[in-house]
């Protein structure tokens, strides 16, 4: 079974974006305002103007960070026999954030993201069979802005079991990000064989690395922990109105990020991540519902697979606030198109309205797409018991195939089942209420009784300890 692929740029092509990138990087350079990363890059080779804080990267800088940065990433959750194996040919489905509002269905109101509604989501999260990694879906607005990362990392540790996408604040927000992960792991060396957390850090664009994004790279490298380095230009305003443009000055961003995070740690785990979008010209918003943002995608997976890395980005994103069809189209579209590119993490469950607002509902929807997903990348296996022609002469003209062995030792692989999606006959659906998608989601939703396992006492109360620390040096 060869299975569904696809293809967008050509080796020509990609090696053209590569060559462009080397050329932006040693021409233009970056600008990066942190001092330790100048210091450390200029050792490495790169031209460094400390008054202008422009860093110019030579491309054979660029080729050794490439040739270290390895090519496989593992992620583990609190089971630790449980692997998220990031490597080509492998995808998997993840949440994303970073949500400042939450919709509720309970009662059908929208509003700003509180810790309260942060855990609830997390905790529901957790239930979704084919969401394999929890990314912290919102940003509460009750917790301290300055240590905002601690609490979304400890309600991640403490309401999911799963792989965590989390960002940090800073060299003291890894080192207490390591810290809460360790009383999880039980110990510093256990959480570098096995991690927990990836760190998702983004360059500004265009083509500028700043303070905190700086330093958080160097402190996650120094500590082992997976990065995940997401450029996000938008065409036509922070980024080339072209895609080829603004997915090669994403591109160069990422390259000249990795290169500090190798020059720091030679073989830190990165993986290629892309935020890339446009600008809708219309209204001035962004756009990242559209063909665009699908085709991006798939050029996102075709360059991590040119450098040999792994791979993720949004995929499951759309720009409609309620689940209709807007909404289910800008899903399925974004969420296959990554999947049968072989985007190695396709993120965005539960995140609509261009990720600003998380909508429980729309997770426990785009639960049942990524299965209809999963189900299409499968494909058509074809052998000589699938292509059943011994069985086919066997029932022969007016047959049925409905109680013989094969079809009861094929189906519940060869078919997919929906939990959500509507097949009844219409009387049947009229008289069981009517209910369109969103309300049987909606429905889903508050009568959800999923339990995370909870933690060990003393784990949970360390985790809290190292927030109220963090909060009491900011005081």
């Amino acid at each position: 079974m060869a299975g569904i692929a696809l293809q967008l740029l050509s080796e020509t092509e990609k090696d053209q974006i590569h060559e462009a990138s080397l050329e932006i990087l040693e021409e233009v350079g970056l600008t990066v305002d942190e001092a330790e990363a100048l210091d450390l890059l200029d050792q490495a080779g790169a031209q460094v103007d400390r008054e202008s804080r422009r860093v110019r990267f030579p491309r054979t800088l660029v080729q050794e960070s490439l040739d270290h940065a390895p090519s496989e990433v593992k992620l583990y959750g609190r089971d630790t026999s449980k692997v998220v194996h990031l490597r080509e040919g492998n995808v998997y489905y993840s949440t994303s954030g970073y949500a400042i509002r939450v919709f509720d269905p309970r009662d059908g109101q929208c509003r700003e993201m509180n810790r309260k509604d942060q855990e609830w989501i997390t905790q529901l999260s957790d239930g979704l069979d084919n969401v394999d990694i929890h990314a912290v879906l919102g940003t509460p607005y009750d917790v301290p802005a300055e240590t905002n990362d601690r609490y979304q990392l400890a309600i991640a540790l403490t309401k999911n079991t799963k792989p965590i996408w989390n960002t940090a604040y800073g060299k003291e927000g890894v080192l207490d990000a390591v810290r809460m992960a360790s009383a999880v792991r039980g110990s510093r060396e256990r959480l570098r064989e096995f991690p927990l957390f990836t760190l998702d850090l983004t360059t500004l664009s265009p083509l500028q690395l700043d303070e905190r994004q700086a330093s958080t790279m160097i402190e996650g490298a120094r500590q082992g922990v997976p990065i995940g380095i997401s450029p996000g230009p938008i065409g036509g305003a922070t980024g080339p109105v072209t895609l080829a443009g603004t997915l090669t000055q994403a591109n160069a961003e990422f390259l000249g990020a990795l290169a500090l995070c190798q020059t720091v740690q030679p073989g830190a785990p990165v993986i290629y991540t892309q935020w890339t979008r446009s600008l809708d010209m219309s209204t001035g918003s962004v756009a990242m519902g559209g063909p665009e943002f699908s085709l991006l995608r798939v050029a996102n997976a075709e360059m991590a697979r040119h450098y040999h890395l792994p791979s993720r980005g949004g995929g499951l994103i759309a720009d409609a606030k309620a689940p209709d069809a807007q909404m289910g189209a800008e899903k399925l579209l974004n969420c296959l198109m990554a999947s049968l590119a072989g985007l190695n993490v396709v993120a965005g469950a539960g995140q609509t309205d261009f990720i600003n607002t998380a909508r429980p509902d729309q997770m426990f929807i785009d639960n049942e797409i990524i299965g209809v997903v999963k189900r299409m990348c499968q494909g058509i296996e074809v052998n000589p018991d699938t292509i059943a022609k011994d069985l086919i002469g066997e029932v022969g003209p007016s047959g049925n195939y409905l109680t013989t062995e094969h079809t009861v030792s094929h189906f519940r692989k060869e078919f997919w089942f929906p939990r959500l999606w509507d097949r009844q006959t219409w009387p049947v659906w009229e008289k069981d209420g009517a209910k369109e998608i969103g309300a049987r989601a909606a429905e889903k939703v508050i009568s959800a009784t999923h339990e995370v396992a909870a933690l060990d006492a003393a784990v949970e109360e360390a985790i809290w300890e190292i927030v109220k620390e963090a909060d009491q040096r900011f005081a």
